[in-house]
């Protein structure tokens, strides 16, 4: 009687409880965008709304976060709209093709996001991450919130890894730490599936992308950053110094840097 729309990795459609008669045709009512189908509940005129997607987004892809955070935008959007059920996870949905249920198909073209997004009012994700956070909320913005937290952490984390057969042992600790971010402040946990698939995506990518090599590059860019930032600040009151007649060293201890970078800064200025 129930079938399961989407995997752990990808949705193709987003799909909406309404507890209410009339479920099925009153999103006209709503302004709301016409579902592809709707699957009615005789007994009680309660219903899933189903919207089918033009192309499948992956929702555990660590390098394409951006499309899933505006998926689910759009989808808390569509909820408001429709005033659907904000603990509904759209796991499984009713069996469009059971004959237990009245299936009535409103368009047969799937949508782009765009397109959907032009229906309804998006929230921004300062309002996506505190919904996230209570406990009666299913939906997408859930799945996001634990993504950022663990993914952020585990760049911290590989460093411990860096050693011959470490990716094992630093998958296992990506899942660990994507088990308890999903226990933490946020609301009702992801399922077990939905955690291994955002583990296994984290791992994978952090792995290979986040390397020894990679992080030496990265705190070399972070050095010259900031040695651009002191050169900036400081660079006035070593012209000044120097004007004065003060030697480089003398002009290095007062402004806590070597004498060979002082001398670096006056050359490049053209002291």
């Amino acid at each position: 009687m129930h079938i399961q729309p989407n995997t752990a990795k990808r949705y193709v459609s987003l799909c909406f409880d309404v507890d209410r008669e009339g479920a099925a045709i009153d999103w006209n009512d709503r302004n709301a965008p016409p579902p592809n189908m709707t699957v009615k509940n005789p007994a009680n005129g309660h219903a899933h709304l189903i919207y089918l997607l033009t192309a499948p987004v992956a929702v555990s892809d660590v390098a394409r976060i951006q499309p899933v955070l505006f998926m689910a935008a759009i989808q808390e959007g569509l909820r408001r709209a429709l005033e659907a059920d904000r603990g509904y996870a759209g796991v499984v949905v009713k069996n469009p093709a059971h004959k237990h249920w009245q299936t009535h198909t409103w368009r047969a073209e799937p949508y782009l996001l765009e397109e959907l997004a032009e229906y309804v009012a998006l929230p921004s994700l300062a309002e996506m991450k505190k919904r996230s956070k209570q406990p009666d909320y299913a939906g997408l913005g859930r799945n996001c919130t634990v993504f950022e937290i663990a993914r952020t952490k585990s760049y911290n984390l590989v460093r411990d890894y860096w050693k011959p057969n470490g990716a094992v042992a630093f998958a296992k600790a990506v899942l660990e730490l994507v088990e308890a971010s999903n226990h933490t402040d946020i609301g009702k946990p992801l399922d077990v599936r939905e955690c291994r698939a955002i583990a296994r995506s984290i791992s994978k990518w952090t792995w290979q992308h986040f390397t020894p090599a990679k992080f030496r590059e990265i705190q070399k860019a972070r050095g010259q950053r900031k040695g651009a930032e002191k050169r900036k600040e400081l660079l006035p009151t070593a012209q000044s110094m120097a004007a004065e007649g003060k030697s480089l060293r003398e002009i290095g201890e007062a402004l806590g840097v070597s004498f060979k970078t002082v001398g670096n800064w006056l050359k490049s200025a053209g002291v």
